[in-house]
């Protein structure tokens, strides 16, 4: 073969690989921006739906307080003119420890998701850690010092405190402070002979915001820190600024109940277990905590919901699935909370 021929041949194969290898690149290019394209797409498609939920009211607009079954799914307050202001009784439907419980079935049909699996969580915003530190007794009364941490996202911050002491027919209060690092003291009052009926409610009030308003509940008869009501002798189910009740025991007599918030202890006597507790609407930014006191075949007892019911978890667990999370600061009563909406992927 002549020299120029030899030095054509190869030429040709020289461009004709290099158009290959471009080709090649090319197309994975192209593949990888259609796969970013569809991802982008998709995650857009979930957020759209993600901020339905939390902005549309839903239908009926008063499903919450009317313990019916939601015909389209949406968590806000109705007629609100604040943004991302949810229905406290909306909320309180999504906890399992509610007698009016929305299924994951109805939210999910009622959100007409096709498949997507979906859930939700709600938490205070700020944490609050109680600790007993010392105790002493004098006469009959015994004196308890706690320790106090508050914290935003692992950060510590300074808030104001307010705590209500309950315990058989016993109610004290005090007031104390956290500090720039988070950690302070406060000291309750509580009968000797009443330490294991006692309960303290305390609330925590940013001093950065007002809005951000914490509860915790500690119960000295276990001596823990309690993050949900036990409802082994009764049930108490908030909705529509009443109690409603629900017990298996025959034996059981309601003597009066506490409605406390930040700002405000109200007691409430002559409670009927066979009627629903109406309560006050307390105009204050803090949640509310309802303590029910009373006896049960001769032992007395007291239990506690707040309202809204939160913290909580509803829907999906996605255990082998796909998550995607999207996440709200929204206002329930006045108060912030974090929320957040977790959906599943696109069936394909």
């Amino acid at each position: 073969m002549p020299t120029s021929s030899i030095d054509t041949f190869f030429a040709c194969t020289i461009i004709l690989a290099a158009a290959l290898i471009a080709t090649a690149s090319l197309t994975s290019t192209l593949q990888t921006g259609v796969l970013g394209t569809a991802d982008t797409n998709e995650n857009s498609y979930l957020q759209a739906i993600a901020d339905r939920i939390v902005t549309s009211a839903g239908a009926p607009v008063n499903w919450g307080s009317t313990n019916s079954t939601p015909t389209d799914f949406g968590l806000a307050a109705s007629a609100s003119s604040i943004p991302y202001q949810l229905d406290i009784d909306k909320i309180s439907r999504l906890n399992s420890q509610n007698n009016c419980f929305l299924p994951y079935d109805s939210m999910v049909q009622a959100a007409n998701l096709n498949g997507i699996a979906f859930g939700i969580s709600i938490s205070q915003i700020m944490g609050v850690i109680m600790q007993p530190l010392n105790s002493s007794t004098v006469g009959n009364q015994t004196s308890i010092t706690f320790n106090v941490m508050t914290s935003v996202e692992l950060q510590p911050v300074s808030a104001s405190l307010k705590c209500y002491t309950l315990a058989n027919g016993y109610f004290g209060s005090a007031a104390g402070n956290t500090s720039s690092v988070g950690v302070g003291t406060i000291t309750v009052q509580v009968p000797s002979a009443q330490q294991n009926n006692a309960s303290i409610f305390m609330f925590a009030k940013a001093s950065f915001d007002d809005r951000v308003t914490s509860y915790a509940v500690y119960s000295l008869a276990t001596q823990t820190q309690q993050s949900i009501p036990t409802n082994d002798i009764l049930t108490l189910t908030p909705l529509n600024n009443c109690i409603t009740f629900q017990t298996n025991s025959s034996d059981l007599t309601i003597q009066n109940a506490y409605v406390l918030s930040y700002n405000y202890a109200q007691n409430n006597p002559s409670i009927n277990s066979t009627s629903p507790f109406q309560f006050p609407s307390l105009i204050d930014k803090s949640p509310l905590v309802i303590v029910v006191c009373g006896v049960n075949q001769g032992v007395s007892f007291q239990q506690w919901v707040s309202y809204p019911q939160v913290p909580l978890v509803a829907g999906s667990t996605f255990v082998g699935t796909e998550q995607n999370v999207f996440t709200y600061t929204v206002t329930i009563g006045g108060v912030l909370y974090n929320l957040q909406v977790s959906l599943g992927s696109v069936p394909q």
